[in-house]
């Protein structure tokens, strides 16, 4: 994996203006790993949320993200460490650090009782709420191809998710707030992250997350056994990781165009849903997959034509 300084465009002595400019392509590829990612994240906290409070997980992961960055800040020095903790709205990068909160915890919980790929495909619907919402919010436009294309992916999760007795599992109701968290995270990014450095956006979040899980977290507090540690220093480790791939992919392109992209999860997630849960998807989910899949390339492939 790539660190932040292994590229021009990334590393903290470059000016937050040189990366002010879409770069679909970049954006697209950062969405990909970013999806990845958060897979490998969340089958850690899967694995951990059978023993623990998944308030004790979601604190891990803050924590674990903030030493990391912390290290790394500490590392670059004091001046261009300190640099990385300027920003140009701290009021908006301590909301998205509390979206993002919120998106973890409800996700966080619905991992304790329900299969991954089922949070994620309800999850999958935030794109449709993203491009609703970046109208007005972010003064996007969106032609009727994607709007087609948009429609064409949701269904495809219609197909994955199959019919559900919300009364018998109450739990399934736990990744709609995640969905709602979720798609005010990314366009909150789009909205404060884009002027500063991808570092300052991701120690921020980071932050917010760290203060808060931190003042909670001892009420649902159980021991950690020695040989869970690796696993929450993994969660940590993961939780940095794919923040910043998703920074900046929102950095490089309109969330518009790399949100629907998160729809390919779907394979990561059945693939370790599997080999780690015993977890079989139903026929349904690949035609929902293949639809989403569809719907993804062709946002890219139509986007800028019929405006």
């Amino acid at each position: 994996m790539s660190t932040p300084s292994s590229t021009p465009d990334t590393t903290p002595l470059t000016p937050p203006q040189a990366l002010n400019r879409d770069r679909p392509m970049k954006g697209i590829a950062f969405m990909l790993a970013a999806g990845l990612l958060f897979c490998m994240l969340d089958t850690g906290v899967k694995t951990l949320a059978q023993d623990y409070s998944p308030v004790q997980v979601v604190w891990a992961r803050y924590v674990g993200h903030m030493l990391v960055l912390t290290g790394y800040l500490v590392y670059l020095g004091r001046g261009p460490g300190m640099a990385m903790l300027k920003t140009s709205s701290l009021g908006g990068q301590f909301v998205r650090g509390l979206l993002l909160l919120g998106a973890s915890t409800f996700a966080y919980l619905a991992f304790r009782t329900l299969p991954i790929l089922q949070v994620y495909v309800i999850n999958f619907s935030s794109p449709l709420l993203v491009t609703l919402l970046a109208i007005p919010l972010l003064k996007e436009r969106v032609g009727w191809r994607q709007w087609l294309a948009i429609l064409v992916g949701f269904g495809g999760v219609v197909i994955c998710v199959g019919p559900v007795d919300w009364r018998a599992n109450p739990a399934i109701l736990l990744p709609f707030g995640l969905t709602a968290c979720f798609a005010l995270y990314q366009l909150s990014t789009r909205r404060f992250g884009r002027e500063d450095h991808p570092l300052t956006s991701l120690f921020y979040a980071g932050l917010a997350g760290a203060l808060v899980s931190s003042a909670v977290v001892p009420a649902f507090w159980t021991p950690v056994a020695l040989g869970d540690l690796p696993l929450f220093v993994f969660v940590g480790l993961m939780g940095a990781a794919s923040q910043l791939t998703l920074i900046l992919a929102m950095r490089y392109a309109p969330a518009s165009l790399v949100s629907p992209f998160l729809y390919l999860q779907i394979v990561w997630a059945a693939l370790f849903g599997f080999l780690f849960f015993g977890d079989v998807p139903r026929p349904e989910t690949w035609i929902g997959a293949a639809l989403i899949s569809a719907a993804g390339i062709t946002l890219a492939l139509t986007r800028g034509r019929d405006r």
